[in-house]
């Protein structure tokens, strides 16, 4: 049986370092094309200009930040660090740059996709059905889910694990196996998040993720600010090393750049853009195309920025200082990320991060359950089955078998946004002019007249 997991583990390695590069140039063309189109074309003839309403900025934001903002936006630039360095860079913080120039991309298709849905007034699974196929779309479903629900879900209990690790070994020098952690941590967890769904209370936690994001993204941002505070005579290093990392890339495929793919493939799983999750939860609030656009492009903005130079700049701290080894056998290069941020900023910063670790993690296992119900036209007691096995599954991945989650979570990613981002071009290319304000012509001469 081992043997059988680990050749489906390298099968599945094989296929996503295949598949990625081949996509990688698609998924630049389409995405350059679409954003010109929509945002210098379509825009304009589709859509009229409307004032920002914190009535819609909130429902909008706490929805999405509550499924977006989670421990992957530590474990998945930590996870793309440590894959460059298996493939030979020696100067890894380079993914940094290779994500920002990625973003270039992937964050105007953020707003596009929200523009989209709001002009077409359906869902990403509605507008795939309708410019791709129907099957398209319940192809698009089955993979959001698996992604959320069961990868993006796995990971989560992966920073937990690991956080709780780390307090276990400071509080109380205590060491559990993986089984014991499996049971005392991993275990809990999903029996208050059953609670909570099975008792119908998920509304009320949603809203409260108001609060909870919030909090969490505050004491983040305090955390940072006191690890560069301490640590401010490394950012000349940190700077000199992306540099000299991005001018000499290891590539793949087509000579495509591994800094650029895993770079890209970090930035969907964290920000989502072009999964259409943003387009998804601005499809619910009342808010015009324009400003749901506008909302959908700073969340993403601010969580790029956030994972990337974040996590990049504690990592490569960590190394310079050989605290963090990225050849670590799966959740302990998340622990001595942890150790990492106690040797620079006390017990005082590790309080911050195990909030920020554990408040995130539980909203986005909440946040798939969200998404779940939003897409899956199932009575709730199904839907309420189906995640709790995929949530199931998902976490025993996470503590048993790491490495396979995430090349799962990396092929349902291309599955996802490949779907997403055809729709979102055929829309560009072929069906916007259905949806042109019909009087347009007539505003433009009346205000040339006033």
């Amino acid at each position: 049986m081992e043997n059988l997991i680990l050749e489906i583990e390298e099968l599945l390695r094989i296929i996503s370092n295949i598949a990625w590069p081949v996509f990688i140039p698609f998924l630049i063309l389409v995405g350059i094309y679409v954003s010109v189109q929509v945002i210098f074309n379509i825009k304009h003839l589709t859509t009229e200009k409307s004032k920002l309403n914190f009535k819609y900025i909130i429902p909008q934001t706490s929805v999405t930040l509550g499924a977006m903002v989670g421990t992957g936006t530590i474990i998945g630039f930590l996870g793309a660090l440590s894959k460059l360095s298996i493939s030979g860079q020696i100067y890894v913080e380079a993914v940094a740059i290779w994500a920002l120039i990625g973003s270039i991309v992937l964050i105007p298709i953020s707003y596009c996709e929200t523009l989209i849905a709001k002009i077409v007034n359906l869902s990403p699974r509605e507008y795939i059905g309708k410019f791709i196929s129907k099957n398209a779309g319940e192809m698009y479903v089955l993979s959001l889910i698996f992604l959320y629900v069961f990868a993006i879900g796995g990971v989560q209990f992966t920073g937990i694990d690991a956080i709780m690790i780390t307090a276990l070994d400071k509080v109380s020098n205590i060491e559990l196996s993986p089984i014991q952690r499996y049971i005392y941590i991993v275990i809990p967890i999903i029996a208050i998040v059953s609670i909570v769904i099975f008792n119908k209370r998920e509304k009320i936690f949603i809203k409260s993720m108001i609060g909870m994001i919030l909090v969490a993204i505050v004491f983040y941002f305090v955390f940072f600010g006191l690890f560069t505070l301490k640590t401010a005579h490394y950012i000349p290093t940190f700077i000199e090393r992306m540099i000299v990392g991005f001018k000499n890339p290891t590539s793949i495929l087509f000579g495509i750049p591994l800094g650029l793919i895993f770079g890209m493939q970090r930035v969907i799983q964290i920000a989502e853009p072009g999964l259409g999750t943003l387009a998804m939860a601005a499809s619910k609030s009342e808010a015009s195309p324009r400003v749901a656009g506008f909302i959908s492009l700073t969340l993403t903005m601010t969580l790029v920025v956030v994972s990337i130079i974040v996590t990049s700049y504690i990592a490569s701290y960590g190394m310079n200082e050989g605290t963090i080894s990225l050849s670590a056998k799966g959740v302990y290069k998340l622990v001595s990320y942890f150790e990492t941020v106690i040797n620079v900023t006390g017990n005082f910063g590790f309080m911050i991060l195990f909030i920020f670790i554990v408040l995130s993690g539980i909203t986005t296992l909440l946040g798939g359950y969200f998404l779940l119900n939003n897409i899956l036209d199932n009575s709730k007691h199904k839907n309420n089955i189906i995640y709790i096995v995929l949530v199931f599954m998902g976490s025993v991945l996470a503590i048993f078998k790491f490495d396979m989650i995430f090349n799962i979570l990396d092929l349902l990613l291309l599955i996802s946004i490949g779907l997403n981002i055809s729709a979102l071009a055929m829309f560009a290319e072929f069906e916007w002019s259905k949806y042109k304000i019909r009087d347009y012509n007539f505003k433009i001469s009346n205000n040339k007249v006033s």
